[in-house]
């Protein structure tokens, strides 16, 4: 078979090999069985495939990126005008903001150069609405960024759309600041210190406009509280005589009498001083002023006085008695310097008048203040309900010691209650409640108001132990209670000032 093959091989003429121009009749039929074995050979080869695809997704990949590029632009704008958009209406919102709102817009966007963005400005309320309580500012933004990579598919502009609203509200603000005058307040400089930062409390919470809605009640007390004339003849308070009758039935006249600096002197009937109403436990059961007929509390000290800081009583005098919804941040502070310490500390009856003062049901005594001159005409509808949303109310208690006993002369119309301290008479003191009884009754009233939702801080100032652990618990909470000596009570009523003008504004 081979012998076969090799003569059929020599029998071929190959002679077109090398005559190309007359090749034989079967050359087309060689080329086409060469360009079919190529074509079959390039169908199962894969060399080069994996570039073709890399190519395709470099250019998606670039593609992406690109777009990715151009977003990234219109952000950094969109960020640029929202920024400046924020900054003008918040300035503008500003209610002590001199100048009007839609200029104070309009120049924040023109420092920035971007005056031709700025689409829309409204402020509410407009001239047809003045207020001082409230503002709002509303603006709108609109520009376009060009795109770079993004062209290439027919988008040539993306869109900057920014808006914002900015909005200062002045909540109606209502205060008790209770502060205790007893004789302890005269060591270490620490009635000087409340002074201070007493007065700068009140500078900060009347300050600018703030002083339109903010209503200010302080609380003095010491072993009681003066509620002053009107609310203790309101209250049913029965004063002590001005005479008594002797054995034979004549009149003797009681009282005593007192000499000026320049040695002018008048009569004056015992107990009119003062003006401290005898509340029993029963009251703290409430939140309400007192009403229903009280006696007097007796013109007494149980403790020596300390003539250069002190005035005679257990009850602060009338010229020391709860000063009711006041908005005059001078006169406020001058009070302050001319309060003077009396004798006790009867935290419960401060804390009672504070937070009676913040509760509704006090309002027909507001309107009587404001008819005698003592509550201004825009604070004579006060106290606002609890829970109404454009009104917080806020206690602030500062003390240095604990709760004592209530002492009481056994005969509340001796003269020498007058003139000699209880603790100096033996066997003419009585134990009107104890201490125990006087601190469940104090924390009976700050549950109550926080249940109403005033928010109660406290302030314990050089104050042993038990005062500290009495402020504690009765504050709205521990972030609420200040444990301070010496300086720091400014600190501490200068973060309570803070505080309360924080949640004054919403923005």
């Amino acid at each position: 078979m081979a012998v076969e093959k090799a003569n059929h091989l020599q029998s071929l003429d190959l002679g077109w090999l090398s005559n190309m121009e007359n090749p034989p009749k079967y050359r087309g039929a060689f080329r086409c069985r060469s360009l079919c074995r190529r074509l079959m050979g390039f169908k199962r080869e894969e060399d080069g495939a994996m570039t073709i695809f890399a190519t395709i997704m470099v250019l998606m990949m670039l593609l992406v990126c690109g777009i990715a590029v151009d977003l990234m632009q219109n952000e950094m704008m969109r960020t640029r005008v929202q920024n400046t958009l924020d900054r003008a209406i918040l300035a503008a919102s500003d209610l002590d903001q001199p100048l009007p709102a839609d200029e104070v817009v309009d120049d924040y966007f023109a420092k920035a150069g971007m005056t031709e963005f700025l689409n829309d400005v409204r402020i509410t309320p407009g001239s047809d609405l003045p207020t001082t309580n409230f503002r709002i500012v509303q603006a709108e933004a609109r520009t376009r960024t060009p795109s770079i990579y993004m062209a290439m598919t027919g988008v040539r502009t993306l869109p900057v759309y920014v808006s914002g609203t900015a909005e200062e509200t002045i909540e109606k603000i209502e205060i008790s600041l209770v502060l205790d005058i007893s004789g302890s307040m005269r060591n270490n400089g620490k009635i000087g210190n409340l002074r201070t930062a007493a007065k700068d409390f009140i500078g900060a919470v009347l300050e600018g406009n703030a002083a339109k809605t903010t209503s200010l009640n302080i609380v003095p007390y010491a072993g009681q509280t003066n509620p002053g004339r009107i609310v203790f003849e309101r209250a049913g308070g029965l004063p002590f005589a001005t005479f008594i009758e002797d054995s034979n039935g004549d009149e003797i006249l009681y009282g005593q009498t007192i000499v000026d600096d320049e040695g002018n002197s008048i009569d004056v009937p015992y107990n009119t001083m003062s003006s401290c109403l005898d509340l029993t436990n029963s009251d703290f059961d409430n939140i309400d002023l007192p009403s229903g007929g009280y006696d007097q509390t007796p013109y007494f000290m149980n403790w020596p006085i300390d003539a250069p800081t002190m005035d005679w009583g257990w009850c602060p005098q009338n010229n020391s008695s709860i000063r009711y919804a006041q908005n005059d941040a001078g006169r406020l502070q001058d009070f302050i310097d001319d309060m003077r310490l009396h004798d006790g500390t009867g935290t419960q009856y401060g804390m009672k008048y504070g937070v009676a003062l913040l509760n509704p049901s006090s309002r027909n005594t507001f309107l009587a203040l404001n008819a005698a001159g003592l509550v201004p005409d825009g604070f004579k509808n006060r106290p606002a309900d609890f829970g109404t949303t454009d009104t917080r109310k806020f206690i602030v208690l500062m003390t240095d010691g604990q709760i004592t006993d209530q002492f009481r002369p056994e005969d509340k119309n001796d003269p020498k209650n007058d003139e000699i301290a209880l603790n100096q008479r033996t066997g003419d003191r009585d134990t009107y409640s104890t201490q125990s009884t006087n601190v469940t009754n104090f924390y009976s009233v700050c549950n109550k108001a926080k249940a109403e939702g005033i928010t109660v801080y406290t302030i314990a100032f050089e104050a042993p132990a038990d005062a500290v652990t009495q402020m504690r618990t009765c504050a709205t909470s521990p972030a609420f209670f200040y444990k301070v000596e010496g300086v720091q009570i400014k600190t501490a009523f200068k973060s309570i000032a803070r505080q309360i003008n924080e949640l004054r504004l919403t923005q």
